[in-house]
């Protein structure tokens, strides 16, 4: 599957590369922000309990 996503990128081979490593570097970023909202806000803080 993440083959045929990555020949389905436009461009030459280079231009495939420097796509797919900016889309991978956007989705770990997208998804770290995912977690610390979850830690922030769904989760248990860890503090006293009162």
């Amino acid at each position: 599957m993440i083959k045929r996503l990555f020949f389905a990128l436009p461009g030459p081979r280079p231009v495939q590369i420097v796509l797919a490593a900016a889309i991978l570097t956007v989705a770990l970023v997208a998804l770290m922000f995912v977690y610390d909202w979850m830690g922030n806000n769904l989760l248990d803080s860890g503090g006293t309990i009162s």
